[in-house]
């Protein structure tokens, strides 16, 4: 019984660190046992019910076939020779008073018996599922009923007080038979010779009572419990006091095997040969002495898989054989943790292949022989535990070995390999058991190298069995050993973190941390493959596995940059790199319709931002070095892609990321023009003002004609989003530069490298096109390009004042200055006069209006500020011109645009 089982290995495992954790794993064991028990037993009970089903049916349609074939043949004249073929419903009603002679009945092929099919009279049914009668509610009802039960009526169903008391009696008198031997209460022979009483007894009952259903559960249990008292007494004999040989002790444990297996045989109770064989097992740790005879324990363990393995052949008891390589395992492991010293390597060595080879080499043996216990082994957890769980032990074993995990995992596939040559030889027809056995073995020689280069064995153990155990899951159906194949490579990716601070790095790529990253991108490259193509795992475990490639292999690819490519070189590799995964996942993404790939893909702007970062904190430029070839490259990439996407409508965020990306082109392509400027001119902040103005200008210019193109709306990228270009880039891009203008004329005095010449320095061409173009382009408010325009004319002045006149350039000394607020005034009154007279010409009534609100306000200047020099020759000066400027704007612009004056002088 697995129940029973997996409980008794929940106590043992949790035995070795506390009661508490004993009944702790016991309980845990129960609770798993149940739950694969109620699948088990609903699976079989459906499977019961669809043939008592199918045998109703069959002797239904069989019945009715008779009746008809009985029925008087009609008094008609008509030709019914060619009638006898015509097929009708059997639930037909008549269409004539006269009853018709009974047409051939139409049954299903897959209901009826051989013998019905061919009688005389009837026609097949080609439908597949078998014609019920309509007006039978029995048969409805049995229909209608549950296919299995229920986890509570698995546990109360089939004599459950027999399994609980069997199991609580073992442990009775194991307990009994400890606390005698402490207390010296009896003779040992007298203790043991009782033992055997009462388990010879305990079988012979079993044997003699007769009954079916809950008294045979109740015969086979306590069967199973006389043979595991029986065992537990040649134990006790053997290894605690001495009464017998190891030779006698195996000959009674073999004969105990074949006396168990020949009552499970002829009684066809697989209960029976797992309550025995359990109790088999578990005498050796009630029995322990701590004595370390691990040779005999070994060698009775082996003696036991290999009665397991004889039961299996005739009989497909996969739990049996399950139960068998569980506890060989786990008691093998718990052992090894408490026990195993360097001086027992052979030994160990030797019964660890020696078992590894039982469990693997019985599955093709009895699929090659076509045994009739070979479906026992078809499932995943018999096909892929055992490799798994002999590597892990084998990593632990030649540790000490330089080369050892990678001896071992050559050795291992070529193993696998050679069983997958004799399946493909001698049993052609397993195609799955060959590509199982042919992909393990690829896969263990695919790890010798890895493992040679310092790789920890177990994590890549657990990748490469876990995206085989996926596969088989999926090819298979079983939705348990895909989520273990699954659970293994996340415990793959846990144990190699642990690891990663041990590992020795020495070489590129070869070495234990990149090919460690590698075989879990790789297992879980192998496992997206095959979700998709099988469908299974819904849709969010592919991607998860995705995001589980992707990381993976980042990382390793990442860590071997840092660690092996120069600091100079180590941005523009960083950056390829990863545009070139990016690529990669968008060109299988769309061969292969995944969109999780192409969503990778899109992160080549992320991927941008990263490598530009990178270099300009290492180098100060974003185009040194190799990245004057790496960033171009990656642009064209995330262009490539980006348009791929919009091409095939693929929405992921691509709206945003086109506004993203051209942004971050401009502040890549003015940060690196101010990164030359001042190589080139050091000290002069000017030239990388002025490189901001271009750059804003001339995207502002750019994106204007693009969306404003007759053919805009066909042309890429415009006509992707031509509302987000102009609302999230042009308008913004144009309030930028109108920003960096005000701000340059406050912020500098216009000096360079060259000498300043007013309106013809760069500063000054520089604002005037800019302020310009934004006048033209109406992409600002008037008023903003107006007050700005004043600002630049006013900064103008003071420039010409501090480099021409000497004045300190400062607030302070520019406002005292009388020769700068004389200047002020006659700029202004020449900037407002020049508007009206352009405002009259061009009939701008607005315009006109503001060249007389500036001429106002020159005039209030005068009399608040400028006053205070009254009787300079500045102030003298810039009455005069003003006087001159106004009388001149009031013969070329006297009055409004649209109006003319009453009282002209006509004189």
């Amino acid at each position: 019984m697995l129940t029973a089982i997996l409980a008794l290995l929940g106590l043992i495992a949790g035995s070795a660190h506390g009661a508490g954790e004993a009944l702790a794993g016991a309980v845990a064991g129960l609770v798993a046992g149940l739950w694969i028990a109620a699948r088990e037993r609903a699976r079989q009970q459906a499977v019961q019910q669809a043939l008592d089903d199918l045998d109703r049916k069959t002797r239904w349609l069989y019945d009715e076939l008779k009746t008809r074939s009985a029925a008087p043949p009609a008094a008609t004249g008509a030709n019914t020779s060619s009638e006898a073929h015509v097929a009708a419903p059997v639930t037909a009603p008549p269409v004539t008073p006269a009853p018709p002679q009974a047409p051939a009945a139409a049954i299903s092929a897959q209901a009826a018996p051989l013998d019905a099919l061919y009688a005389e009279g009837v026609r097949l049914n080609r439908s597949s599922e078998a014609t019920a009668p309509a007006a039978d509610p029995d048969l409805a009802a049995e229909q209608a009923e549950p296919a299995g039960p229920s986890l509570w009526s698995r546990l109360l169903g089939s004599n459950p007080l027999a399994r609980i008391g069997v199991i609580v009696l073992f442990f009775g008198v194991a307990s009994a038979l400890r606390l005698a031997a402490q207390a010296g209460w009896l003779p040992p022979e007298l203790r043991l010779a009782a033992a055997v009483a009462t388990g010879l007894a305990l079988i012979a009952f079993g044997l003699r009572m007769p009954g079916e259903g809950p008294r045979r559960m109740f015969a086979l249990a306590i069967q199973g419990g006389g043979f595991a008292l029986l065992y537990l007494a040649v134990y006790f004999a053997l290894a605690r006091y001495g009464f017998i040989g190891p030779a006698p002790a195996f000959l009674l444990f073999a004969v105990l095997g074949v006396a168990c297996a020949v009552c499970a045989a002829r009684q066809a109770s697989q209960v029976l040969a797992l309550l025995g064989l359990s109790g088999a097992f578990v005498a050796p740790m009630l029995a322990s002495s701590g004595s370390g005879q691990y040779v005999v324990l070994f060698s009775y363990y082996l003696l036991l898989d290999a009665f397991i393995i004889a039961l299996s052949w005739q009989r497909a008891w996969r739990a049996l054989i399950f139960a068998g390589f569980l506890f060989t395992f786990a008691i093998g492991a718990g052992w090894g943790l408490r026990s195993y010293v360097p001086a027992d390597y052979l030994t160990v060595q030797a019964f660890l292949i020696a078992f590894f080879v039982l469990f693997t080499a019985t599955h093709v043996a009895q699929t090659v022989l076509r045994a009739p216990g070979a479906a026992g082994w078809q499932s995943g957890s018999l096909l892929f535990g055992p490799p798994l769980a002999a590597g892990m032990l084998q990593s632990a074993l030649v540790q000490p070995f330089e080369y050892g995990a990678a001896i071992s995992a050559a050795l291992a596939g070529l193993y696998y390999l050679g069983l997958a040559g004799l399946l493909r030889a001698r049993a052609p027809d397993e195609t799955l058991t060959f590509r199982a056995h042919a992909g393990i073995g690829a896969a263990l020689l695919t790890l010798a190298v890895p493992l040679a280069c310092d790789l920890q064995m177990t994590a890549a153990l657990y990748a490469v069995e876990g995206a085989a155990a996926l596969w088989y899951g999926c090819e298979r159906g079983s939705r348990l050993t895909l989520w273990s194949g699954a659970l293994l490579q996340l415990l793959a990716g846990l144990w190699l973190i642990a690891a990663l601070d041990g590992l020795t790095v020495l070489w590129p790529m070869a070495n234990g941390r990149t090919l460690g990253c590698l075989l879990l991108a790789g297992a879980a490259l192998a496992s997206v493959r095959v979700l998709r193509i099988r469908g299974a795992g819904g849709e969010r475990l592919p991607d998860l596995f995705t995001l589980w490639l992707a990381g993976w292999w980042l990382f390793g690819g990442l860590s071997d940059i840092d660690d092996f490519v120069p600091q100079a070189l180590q941005p523009a590799v960083a950056l390829l790199f990863g545009i070139a995964s990016a690529a990669f996942a968008e060109r299988q993404g769309r061969e292969r319709d995944f969109t999780t790939a192409r969503a990778l893909a899109a992160l080549t702007l992320p991927i941008l931002w990263a490598g530009s970062l990178l270099a300009w904190d290492r180098q100060g430029h974003l185009l040194a070095g190799a990245m004057a070839l790496a960033l171009p490259l990656a642009w064209a990439t995330h262009l490539w892609v980006l348009r791929r996407q919009d091409e095939d409508g693929c929405a992921l965020l691509n709206t945003p990321r086109h506004i993203a990306g051209a942004w971050t082109l401009l502040m890549s392509a003015g940060i690196e023009a101010g990164g030359w400027l001042e190589l080139w001119q050091p000290g002069q902040d000017l030239w990388r003002w002025l490189a901001w103005i271009a750059v804003w200008g001339l995207a502002a210019r750019t994106v204007q004609a693009a969306l404003s193109a007759s053919d805009a709306d066909e042309r890429w990228p415009w006509a992707v989003a031509p509302d987000a270009w102009r609302q999230a880039l042009l308008r913004p891009v144009g309030l930028l530069l109108l920003l960096t203008v005000v701000a340059l004329q406050f912020a500098h005095d216009g000096s360079s490298a060259l000498p300043y010449l007013p309106l013809a320095s760069a500063l000054d061409i520089a604002s005037v096109a800019a302020l310009g173009w934004l006048a033209r382009s109406r992409l600002l408010p008037g008023p903003a390009v107006g007050a700005a325009g004043l600002l630049w004319v006013s900064a103008l002045a003071a420039r010409g004042v501090h480099h021409l006149a000497g004045v300190a350039w400062s607030a302070a000394a520019m406002f005292q200055s009388t020769l700068l607020q004389a200047t002020l005034s006659l700029t202004w009154t020449v900037s407002a006069l020049a508007l009206m007279v352009w405002a009259t010409r061009r009939g701008a009534r607005t315009l006109w209006f503001a060249g007389f609100a500036l001429l106002a306000a020159v005039g209030a200047k005068m009399l608040m500020v400028d006053l205070a020099g009254a009787g300079t020759a500045e102030w003298t000066g810039s009455l005069l011109g003003i006087g001159v400027l106004i009388l001149a704007a009031s013969y070329l612009a006297p009055v409004p645009p649209g109006t003319s004056s009453e009282n002209e002088d006509t004189r």
